[in-house]
């Protein structure tokens, strides 16, 4: 039986999600868990491969199991083994070839920036002490809301197929003194969010041109620019979507 199993985590302490050698990850410390509760050792893929420092208010992977599982108690029992930092929301019952990286239609991440010192948002912000205008930033980044290759907008990755993202939806809103960037697309490449947070905060301070943005963007150009990548304290993968037809009802 496969099952996709929902969590969130506060990324401070991990490497990323992916397993990796130079420190502890996300997904090393859920699929130990998983082990230790149900005595056999267990692999999960992810949706998102989240970077060091990332934080996730949902993200989404899949395991196999032969054995029934009670969902409700597994779910309780790995909330009470895991540390404080990562929570298990829910687990799903899925179709055996469900994927849960390959079979999601979105991702959506935000971006969040304080303009005031925040106690409460110390390690999920970033502290800048202006922001451009929201109209402004709205107007930038309405540029982004397309299918486009967005190789310069990511880290430079071995192994990527193609570069190009469906990007269907992208704003700034404010609340109080949080300035949240938000995007919504079909994939997103490594780095790509917080370089194009660092891109439009560029073009919106004047140290680029609205016309070098949009060739960025449309037409790229020969020469890879220098862009800025924000730091990973921001950013939040907030929710991934799947179509319906992958869930198996349980009474």
């Amino acid at each position: 039986m496969r099952y996709f199993i929902y969590l969130s985590y506060f990324g401070k302490a991990y490497s990323g999600w992916q397993v990796q050698k130079n420190g502890p990850s996300v997904q090393q410390v859920v699929e130990t868990a998983l082990g230790k509760l149900l005595s056999i050792a267990i692999t999960i893929s992810g949706s998102s491969r989240t970077d060091k420092g990332v934080h996730a208010l949902q993200q989404v992977a899949h395991f196999d199991h032969i054995l029934p599982i009670d969902l409700v108690d597994l779910t309780y029992r790995l909330n009470r083994v895991l540390p404080s930092d990562i929570s298990i929301t829910a687990i799903r019952p899925v179709a055996s070839d469900a994927h849960a990286r390959f079979d999601a239609c979105y991702r959506r991440y935000t971006y969040t920036i304080v303009t005031q010192k925040d106690p409460l948002y110390r390690e999920q912000s970033v502290w800048l002490r202006r922001m451009p205008p929201l109209a402004l930033l709205n107007q930038l980044a309405a540029l982004f809301c397309l299918q486009s290759d967005f190789e310069f907008f990511s880290k430079k990755t071995d192994g990527v197929k193609t570069f190009v993202c469906n990007v269907e939806e992208v704003s700034w809103l404010q609340m109080d003194h949080k300035i949240i960037f938000q995007i919504k697309a079909n994939r997103f490449l490594r780095g790509m969010v917080r370089t194009i947070v660092g891109t439009i905060l560029k073009v919106a301070t004047g140290k680029m041109d609205i016309a070098t943005l949009k060739q960025l963007i449309k037409e790229k150009p020969r020469v890879r620019p220098t862009l800025t990548l924000m730091p990973p304290d921001g950013l939040t993968l907030v929710e991934v979507g799947y179509p319906e037809r992958l869930f198996i009802q349980t009474q």
